[in-house]
């Protein structure tokens, strides 16, 4: 018994922190080393003590070997925006089996088949509410579904009709709509899958997970490369299409880095239901001249509630907190102190709705 004891001492023990980062809701992000912990997780920072953090109260941790871009693997997506990397077969029985993760899940809930990677920015291209097939370069082959194995997919265009797409041509076939995943967590994997969490319990050999579609799902730590705040409690104004830009190429969204805003436009949407919070961190654009000054605002219902000083390239960023607690609307801006130069852009790094 006490060989067994000091043999799992040991083994406990032995599990080594990974190289990573913990992000904030203001964009500040912190690196050393990350280990999960009973309770939340542990990080060590380069200098100092190692401090004990409670995963809901940060915006995403990331480990080493966390790809630059994120993307979609082959495999399936879900209905509820769960990605499974996996091989699948023919979509003829009435569930579908995932043994690796021993899931079984109902055909119906089957929402996209993956052929191909692609980057996931390129999945904003899917229209909602029609069926198709997501081409490279992000072009979208709309039409009725009438086949699709391994090899390729059928698909009936009322303009172009039947055509028979080869596998290696196809990003993802769209057989019904894909919601943004709602739940507490989101944790990612080093296979490319993405699974929702309404509860969440680290420990040191991984993460124990539930949800409506599993339930005492462990991930093993080695294969986590993300934990990040799901959409019950955090929305990226970037990610999830709350803002609409007037002009419209006013707005350019930057992939894992928020978005630019042209100082000649606004942004404005309309604050998700039950967010209490708008958190933003802003910058002048590594574009803006020597100089030139931008200042950034939002308001709420109309109403200005918070306006960063101004500021020049290469000023620290500046955080912006706004309670939207009860309101219906926002709107950003960013001016420009003085006679403006052309084409000016302020960036905003970071842009979350919180619910706290």
């Amino acid at each position: 018994m006490r060989l067994l004891l000091c043999t799992l001492l040991a083994l406990l023990l032995g599990l080594p922190a990974r190289a990573g980062s913990i992000e904030t809701y203001t964009g500040d992000i912190f690196t050393g080393r990350v280990e999960l912990d009973f309770g939340g997780i542990l990080f060590r920072p380069g200098r100092g003590p190692a401090v004990k953090m409670d995963l809901g109260t940060v915006y995403r941790v990331r480990f080493d070997g966390v790809p630059s871009v994120e993307e979609f693997v082959p495999g399936v997506v879900l209905r509820n925006g769960v990605r499974l990397a996996a091989p699948w077969g023919p979509f003829n029985d009435p569930v579908v089996k995932f043994p690796r993760r021993n899931l079984t899940v109902p055909a119906e809930e089957i929402a996209w088949i993956v052929y191909t990677r692609f980057p996931a920015a390129l999945a904003a291209n899917v229209p909602a509410g029609q069926t198709g097939a997501l081409l490279p370069k992000g072009d979208f082959f709309a039409g009725a579904i009438r086949g699709a194995d391994p090899d390729e997919a059928r698909v009936f265009n009322p303009i172009f009709g039947p055509r028979t797409l080869p596998a290696q041509d196809i990003h993802a076939l769209i057989l019904r709509d894909a919601r943004v995943p709602a739940a507490q967590y989101e944790v990612r994997t080093a296979d490319g899958s993405l699974f929702a969490a309404d509860y969440l319990a680290p420990d040191g050999p991984g993460v124990t997970i539930k949800h409506a579609l599993y339930d005492n799902l462990l991930l093993s730590a080695g294969e986590i490369i993300e934990i990040r705040a799901g959409a019950n409690r955090c929305r990226p104004l970037a990610t999830f299409g709350e803002l609409h830009a007037e002009p419209p190429d006013g707005l350019q969204i930057l992939p894992e880095r928020g978005f630019t805003l042209a100082a000649k436009s606004v942004a404005n949407g309309t604050v998700p239901s039950g967010f209490t919070e708008l958190v933003a961190k802003v910058a002048a654009d590594d574009t803006t001249p020597s100089g030139q000054r931008l200042i950034f605002s939002i308001s709420a219902d109309g109403r200005p509630v918070v306006r960063s000083s101004a500021m020049a390239v290469g000023d620290p960023p500046q955080n912006l907190r706004v309670a939207v607690s009860g309101a219906r609307s926002f709107v950003l801006r960013v001016d420009a102190e003085g006679t403006p130069a052309a084409d000016l852009r302020g960036h905003w790094i970071e842009a979350f709705f919180l619910r706290r």
